[in-house]
């Protein structure tokens, strides 16, 4: 806020409070000053005569706002939409309130489902939904579709929206990769991957000087796409980007690639350190880390110097850096171990952590199934910071499900512990199966109506976005929430956001149910 603001008089009294900052407010020139104090001094307390006053300039500033002179030529007329709008009714006014306050999976939701059913956004919430669009980076791919050509055209008059201009989506796909946004040039790209992987790799590579580092990493991320031996040569180029972001990216896809010369070389490298020995009357894995650093390290991205943040220590880095190069299928077919014996093996070696840390960001690079059965039977929390949800978004839906049936019926998880790990592994757009909603309204329900709700601030913060990915079906259930007696400010607030996005799926529901023959 400038010092010329008309709000800046009074900021130091509304941020410390009348009590702790007593006395008449300052005066403001004018009618408008004249009414604010009249306002303030009819208040029997000193907090509610500021907040009249505030109340004045408020509305005084948005009655006296005036647009800024257009100097520029007058723009050409935008072309017609391509799709109708959503019709007039409470449905536009549920999807302003969305753009407005809504959680934004709701906004990406509702995105999807209007795309699908090919209807546009009305002109009248193009504002907001680009305004949505330039706070959230990941509602764009989906925006862009609804807002048809006029959005497009009003994205093209602001400097905060051209992140949407790009090109128009009639242009061919030749214009749209050069002159088009990066969630466009992201979705030609991926066409062309699944038709014609190697012209798509030839234009992602014939690019590559143009392209600044963000896109390069989030461009290159798409060749994960019908990945093959082709792209080896390219993959192994950009390990010497001068990005970190897409040296992770390409090192990620030559996980993938088994026999690539990467892997290979890593899987050279660490052979060594693992031998089987007899102990005892058994033999056994032992496994240890390297004594030094090797010359060919840096060429193959292994960094000797270990970070100042790094809880590891300079051996375990060592051994963590290597074992997170080499595909987790080495490990299963080399020691003849599957993955949960491998996983309960680290656990009795001395480098638990870096194997663990290792296996791990090798899955979520080249996911497999069964090692994310593994970690998830027994998530290592000792050693992963992380939440098991990045390892459960690996696994398909019904898969994921289980586990959380599962925990749901064990307790060993918290309810909102499931919760967030839900909406974590779950995409925007995806609903959760009609047994899962209910097992989780079920639990909910009751807490919501009990006394403890008010100081549950995880599952209070977590309830309007659930709402959003429930089964449709159990939506009624929820849609009476905010209907109880002695709810402080802040646990309405969440209720009645909760509701709002329950009144919104189902009249979108309602909508697109209602046109389909």
């Amino acid at each position: 806020m400038s010092a010329g603001s008309p709000w800046a008089p009074m900021l130091p009294v509304a941020m410390v409070g009348t009590d702790r900052q007593p006395g008449p407010l300052p005066r403001w020139p004018g009618e408008v000053g004249e009414v604010m104090e009249r306002a303030a001094q009819s208040a029997e307390h000193p907090a509610n005569g500021l907040l009249r006053a505030a109340g004045v300039l408020a509305v005084c500033g948005l009655a006296g706002a005036q647009g800024a002179a257009w100097t520029q030529a007058v723009p050409s007329p935008a072309p017609d939409d391509a799709w109708p709008p959503v019709p007039e009714g409470p449905l536009r006014s549920l999807i302003a309130w969305s753009l407005a306050e809504g959680p934004p999976r709701l906004v990406q939701w509702l995105c999807l489902q209007l795309g699908s059913a090919q209807h546009r956004l009305p002109h009248t919430l193009l504002p907001a939904a680009l305004d949505a669009g330039r706070r959230s980076i990941a509602l764009r791919a989906v925006l862009l579709p609804v807002l048809d050509q006029r959005g497009l055209w009003l994205a093209a008059q602001r400097d905060e929206w051209r992140y949407a201009a790009g090109a128009d989506a009639d242009t061919p796909d030749a214009q749209r990769w050069t002159d088009g946004s990066l969630e466009q040039r992201r979705e030609v790209l991926l066409h062309e991957r699944r038709h014609n992987p190697a012209a798509a790799r030839e234009r992602y590579a014939a690019a590559l000087e143009e392209l600044p580092a963000k896109e390069r990493a989030e461009l290159l991320a798409v060749l994960a796409e019908g990945l093959g031996p082709d792209d080896e040569a390219l993959l192994d180029r950009l390990r010497a980007d001068r990005s970190r972001e897409v040296r992770q990216v390409a090192c990620q896809l030559l996980l993938r690639l088994p026999t690539a010369a990467h892997p290979q070389r890593a899987t050279v490298r660490l052979a060594p350190l693992l031998r089987h020995e007899r102990v005892l009357l058994r033999k056994r894995w032992q496994i240890d880390a390297p004594t030094a650093e090797a010359a060919d390290w840096k060429a193959d991205n292994v960094d000797a110097a270990r970070p100042k943040h790094e809880t590891l220590g300079e051996r375990a880095w060592w051994l963590y850096q290597l074992v997170r190069q080499v595909p987790l299928g080495w490990w299963t077919t080399h020691t003849e171990l599957d993955a949960p014996a491998l996983i309960a093996w680290a656990h009795d070696t001395d480098w638990a952590e870096a194997l663990l840390r290792g296996w791990r960001d090798v899955l979520l690079a080249a996911p497999e199934a069964a090692w994310c059965n593994a970690f998830l039977d027994h998530w290592p929390a000792k050693y992963l910071r992380d939440d098991p949800a990045t390892v459960l978004a690996l696994l398909p839906p019904a898969a994921r499900e289980r586990h959380w049936l599962r925990h749901l019926g064990q307790g060993q998880v918290s309810v909102p512990g499931i919760v967030q790990q839900v909406l974590t592994a779950c995409a925007p757009g995806e609903s959760l199966s009609r047994e899962l909603s209910e097992r989780l309204v079920e639990a909910i329900v009751p807490r919501v109506g009990g006394r403890t709700f008010a100081d549950d601030y995880a599952l209070r913060s977590l309830l309007p976005e659930l709402c959003c990915a429930l089964h449709h079906e159990l939506l009624p259930r929820l849609s009476q929430l905010a209907q109880q007696d002695e709810l402080t400010p802040s646990m309405g607030q969440t209720l009645h956001a909760a509701t709002q996005v329950v009144a919104v799926r189902q009249a979108l529901h309602s909508f697109i149910t209602s046109r389909t023959p």
